[in-house]
């Protein structure tokens, strides 16, 4: 498995990044994350998009939080999907300006997996709608009929993309900080 640090100097804005279950957070999350791997049959609970931007590497992304960018290198490890091209100057506007505006909302995540999702329709939404919404602003990247799910996404560019889907090393930090300087 590949480290971050190894593919961070590859990645550009528009690159797909996946999760899988993780430890951690309320009662409500663990069912939560339970209920999206098991209602897809997928490993994968959350999807975000790659933001490269003075020298940092962000995630766009919608959680329970709300949607906002986060940096990639406190987020433990990941899949990466390399998007064949780097997002369009216009379609990385719209992603930016849904930060603090798009709430998530718990049943578009269930219409998502059940397919009936319309996709960027209101400002709230889930993960894959997010990316979704963003992808479908950018002609070169969009995708034909996805499913709003993070293995849904994940399957669309697998398939239109034809790039390869690499698990990445990033154990997970506390602070933006290296170890040794707290």
């Amino acid at each position: 498995m590949p480290s971050y640090a190894h593919i961070r100097p590859q990645m550009k804005t528009g690159d797909l990044l996946f999760w899988r279950n993780h430890k951690g957070g309320p009662t409500i999350g663990y069912l939560e994350r339970f209920i999206v791997q098991a209602g897809t049959m997928s490993p994968y609970i959350h999807v975000g998009m790659c933001w490269v931007e003075g020298g940092r590497v962000w995630v766009m992304e919608i959680t329970t939080r709300g949607c906002a960018p986060r940096l990639l290198s406190l987020t433990g490890d990941f899949a990466w999907i390399a998007a064949p091209q780097a997002l369009s100057k216009e379609a990385l506007w719209r992603a930016q300006s849904f930060f603090g505006e798009w709430t998530y909302s718990r049943w578009q995540a269930f219409t998502g997996w059940l397919g009936r999702l319309s996709i960027g329709k209101d400002l709230q939404g889930q993960c894959a709608e997010y990316v979704l919404t963003i992808l479908n602003d950018c002609e070169h990247l969009k995708f034909t009929n996805p499913t709003a799910t993070p293995q849904g996404v994940a399957d669309a560019a697998l398939m239109q993309w034809q790039t390869p889907l690499l698990h990445v090393s990033n154990p997970k930090r506390d602070s933006i900080y290296p170890p040794d300087m707290g």
